[in-house]
């Protein structure tokens, strides 16, 4: 036990699949005030400029619709009003591409509504939990991530979580409607230190997750005041722990084919990591943890000759 607490504090969280790219598409609703209008903008700038200069995404790959009013920022990430039909003809076009791209999906804005209904405040006709399941199911297969930072958002989990699906919300039903703060934190996850706390050098959803639902909390304690808002997450197949806001899986870019192939490697054995604790329940513990132990270390050795090839030496 005390040699596989070791591996595992050596292990790195993960990777994604070495062919995979991701696409971003965020989506800032209605304002209703220009505080809010500004907010969500800048929410929605910080977000698209953390993926570009922390997780190498191109600015091709970084689609932002807003209200038409909204400061648009130095970005080029701008790609129009925030309207349903926008959103739709988006999604429904990454849908249709023959690849296996990653979607990662956030919501920035007020929400209202409960059940399927549960909506994000929209110019013109809103877009409710009912129809991001639809357009989702398209993608089949391919991993997405939902993340849902507006209010009263929490009703939206069940309806879109999903197999080979992350989803989170900044509220735990769609009776926490007040202001949420959730998404400040979650963005500055993604584009300040302090939330890799693996320390692999980059932040993961899992991580982006928990690192903002201790801030939120933080902020309720700190101003002595009762939360009106709490953070969740579903994860199929604990997928957020390698699910990065970057370009592609670490290593796509390199020119030397020893490490695409250790890469590639080290991502079937994070799978097979995964599968392994989803049996853990049918297994006797010694059995699990013999072969946990066996996964982690040749995990570790793997990350370990990664990192050797990757420093020149």
């Amino acid at each position: 036990m005390r040699k596989l607490a070791l591996v595992a504090v050596l292990v790195a969280a993960g990777v994604t699949t070495a062919r995979a790219q991701t696409q971003l598409v965020i989506v800032s609703g209605l304002g209703g005030d220009p505080r809010y209008t500004r907010e969500f903008s800048a929410l929605a700038t910080a977000l698209a400029q953390a993926a570009r200069d922390r997780g190498g995404m191109p600015d091709s790959a970084i689609t932002w619709f807003g209200e038409a009013s909204a400061p648009q920022g130095e970005g080029p990430w701008y790609r129009g009003t925030s309207t349903r039909a926008n959103v739709e003809q988006t999604l429904g076009r990454l849908a249709a591409r023959e690849s296996e791209e990653q979607l990662v999906l956030v919501l920035i804005g007020h929400g209202s509504g409960e059940g399927a209904q549960t909506r994000i405040s929209l110019p013109g006709p809103d877009l409710t939990a009912a129809d991001f399941a639809r357009l989702l199911d398209a993608f089949g297969d391919r991993r997405v991530a939902f993340i849902n930072m507006t209010s009263a958002s929490g009703d939206m989990l069940p309806v879109v979580a999903a197999r080979g699906r992350v989803v989170v919300t900044a509220t735990k039903s769609a009776f926490e409607r007040n202001e949420s703060r959730f998404g400040r934190f979650f963005v500055d996850a993604l584009s300040k230190d302090g939330a890799d706390s693996d320390k692999d050098e980059r932040v993961s959803l899992f991580e982006a997750f928990h690192y903002a639902d201790a801030e939120t909390k933080r902020f309720y304690e700190s101003e002595q005041r009762i939360a009106t808002e709490h953070p969740q997450m579903a994860d199929e197949g604990q997928l957020a722990r390698r699910f990065f806001l970057s370009a592609g899986a670490a290593g796509a870019a390199s020119t030397d084919p020893r490490v695409v192939a250790l890469y590639a490697e080290r991502a079937k054995l994070e799978e097979r990591i995964t599968a392994l604790r989803a049996r853990k329940a049918e297994m006797t513990v010694e059995a699990y943890e013999a072969e946990l132990e066996r996964l982690l270390v040749s995990l570790a050795e793997k990350s370990q000759e990664i990192r050797r090839l990757e420093r020149g030496s």
